[in-house]
């Protein structure tokens, strides 16, 4: 059973490597966008993973950001400049219109 696990990590590391290294240009900016901005609310544990987890349990939706496959590029910018419940909006001079695309870029790239 150790081994099945160990087995499971190294195969979703090795995956979470190659979809890194499978960004374009575009989506790599929006990664350093994602990981400055939205990381300390959105990553793993923290409080805007948390809610996202309550309100899409039992529904299929991730609620960590950068795994879901339904978000666009125009959802993340309404997001973004409007914020929406708990979480702010977000003014140009934190996140310009082009780093807004690159953001957008990074979180749609799983979308169907």
């Amino acid at each position: 059973m150790r081994n099945l696990i160990k087995i499971t990590a190294c195969v979703a590391l090795a995956a979470l490597a190659c979809m890194a290294g499978n960004l374009n240009e575009k989506q790599k900016e929006g990664k350093k966008i994602y990981d400055t901005w939205c990381l300390p609310c959105h990553g793993a544990g923290m409080p805007g993973t948390n809610a996202l987890g309550v309100l899409y349990k039992d529904s299929g939706i991730p609620a960590n950001l950068e795994e879901r496959t339904d978000i666009t590029p125009e959802f993340v910018a309404l997001f973004v400049r409007q914020g929406k419940h708990s979480m702010p909006f977000f003014r140009k001079t934190e996140i310009n219109d082009k780093e807004l695309v690159s953001l957008g870029e990074y979180l749609s790239r799983n979308s169907k």
